[in-house]
């Protein structure tokens, strides 16, 4: 079972809730004989949608010296890694307090085993209880110590080795990313009386957001339409459109469409740009060149980009950065550098289509190449390239880009009209048979740059960890409680 938790130092108003999690391992005797009155600034506790479903606390006995004190887990959520998690956040909580050796006492012989191997604990005595607490059949605790010192340093040396595999080996033996899926719903072209499929009213775009985003997406692209269902620039349907995902779906991020190929003015392909409140979009397109499609031009100029680019960054919303040729790459590069995009940048890899970089694995791989640092990327492929474009950055541990505004067919050979729930699903097949984790909601929104960190995770838990697979990111699992 995958459980999506963070683990948070704890707050006052956490004790009850702490007490609630000990209580199936008969710990919730507080104060007692055996346990005194916590103190919450020493505990840390993990949070399933917010409900407190794991502790673990420590406590100072001298400059050098630290003590565990609680660690418990709700039974229905045992054997998730999530004692681990909390075992680690205190260990490392008492090591940046100076702490070098650390007391515990354990009675169940299942935690003092997990104890031992795990973090090299080392039995030192006994000590008789002074009242049923804990495994209830057995009377005494054993005590144990642990070298925090060389634990750490073990556990740095074994972090640097996971880093260096993630940096220059290659997947999978370099651990995969968690997979973004960005949907871009509608378009501009395509229309109903070329597909019944594709979302053309507020209401159905809403709709087809929500059926995406249950089949696994993260990001939809949405363009907005106006009432004849010709494409428009007019911030009062892309609001609408927003507010109704953000109802049923909260967490899926709403990039919103700037395109100039209708219409070139600034004042027009910015306007979505403006919403603020439930509408407001947590992305916006920003192609980074002029190119050309079979149906047109569409032209961005130098200083429109610009000017794009930077009304997103003083409105806090993230560039989507399309790219079709790699010169596009370069460009996004200059507006990093003038400061015009900053922070982590999320680029859209298009390739097929007519006036852009071919669908071959080779360009893909050139252009995943030259791209700057702190960059999330994903593929897409136009037309009867979608698949084959997809299942290369599934392999290459990229994102991808689907849905009907690239492709209104689920086939090469054109023979099937495809919904955009279908390709979604078809992709999460893929990415399940390659050992890709889905993103979570909370995950994608960090990894584009949308959140500047995921949500509740305290430092000691870094961000980065979240950029492993979930085998690699787990803590180790421990019993429910110590």
């Amino acid at each position: 079972m995958e459980v999506s938790y963070i683990i948070d130092p704890a707050k006052a108003s956490d004790l009850n809730a702490i007490l609630e999690v000990m209580r199936p391992w008969n710990m919730h005797h507080v104060p007692s004989p055996e346990m005194e009155a916590l103190d919450t600034s020493c505990f840390f506790v993990a949070r399933v949608d917010g409900r407190v479903i794991g502790a673990s606390g420590f406590k100072i006995l001298s400059q050098t010296v630290g003590k565990t004190t609680l660690l418990g887990v709700l039974p229905e959520y045992a054997k998730l890694g999530i004692g681990g998690a909390l075992q680690n956040a205190r260990l490392q909580a008492m090591g940046r307090l100076g702490v070098k050796t650390v007391v515990t006492n354990a009675d169940r012989p299942e935690t003092i085993v997990w104890y031992k191997r795990h973090y090299g604990y080392k039995e030192v005595g006994r000590l008789q209880k002074l009242r049923s607490f804990g495994h209830p059949d057995i009377y005494h605790w054993t005590t144990m110590e642990m070298d925090l010192e060389a634990y750490m340093r073990a556990a740095d040396e074994k972090a640097w080795t996971r880093d260096h595999v993630a940096r220059n080996e290659p997947h999978p033996l370099a651990p995969y990313p968690p997979f973004l899926i960005n949907v871009c719903l509608t378009g501009m072209i395509p229309t109903k009386d070329k597909t019944e499929f594709v979302p053309v009213t507020v209401e159905e775009v809403v709709e087809d957001a929500i059926r995406v985003c249950d089949a696994g997406a993260q990001i939809v692209h949405i363009h907005a339409r106006d009432e004849s269902g010709k494409p428009t620039w007019e911030a009062s349907i892309y609001e609408r459109i927003i507010a109704g995902i953000r109802r049923e779906r909260p967490g899926l991020v709403c990039c919103v469409s700037t395109s100039g190929r209708n219409w070139p003015e600034f004042e027009r392909r910015s306007e979505c740009l403006l919403i603020t409140g439930d509408g407001k979009p947590d992305m916006g397109s920003l192609t980074l060149g002029s190119l050309n499609f079979p149906t047109g031009p569409s032209v961005n100029a130098p200083d429109m980009i610009k000017r794009l680019a930077e009304t997103m960054r003083d409105n806090g919303i993230r560039p989507e950065l399309e790219v079709f040729d790699p010169g596009m790459i370069g460009f996004a590069k200059y507006l990093e550098r003038k400061g015009s995009i900053v922070g982590r940048k999320y680029f859209n890899l298009l390739l097929g289509s007519l006036g852009g970089v071919a669908a071959s694995i080779g360009d893909l791989s050139s252009l995943v190449a030259s791209l700057p640092e702190d960059s999330v990327w994903a593929a897409a492929g136009i037309g009867m390239f979608q698949l084959p474009m997809n299942v290369a950055a599934v392999v290459a541990g990229g994102g991808v880009r689907v849905g009907l505004e690239d492709s209104i067919f689920y086939d090469s050979g054109r023979t099937r009209l495809s919904t955009n729930e279908d390709v979604v699903k078809r992709i999460v097949r893929v990415a399940e048979e390659c050992g890709r984790p889905l993103a979570t909601l909370e995950e994608a929104r960090w990894m584009v740059g949308v959140e500047e960190r995921l949500p509740g995770i305290d430092a000691l838990v870094r961000d980065a960890n979240v950029l492993r697979s979930p085998a690699q990111r787990r803590w180790p699992e421990a019993p429910g409680a110590n």
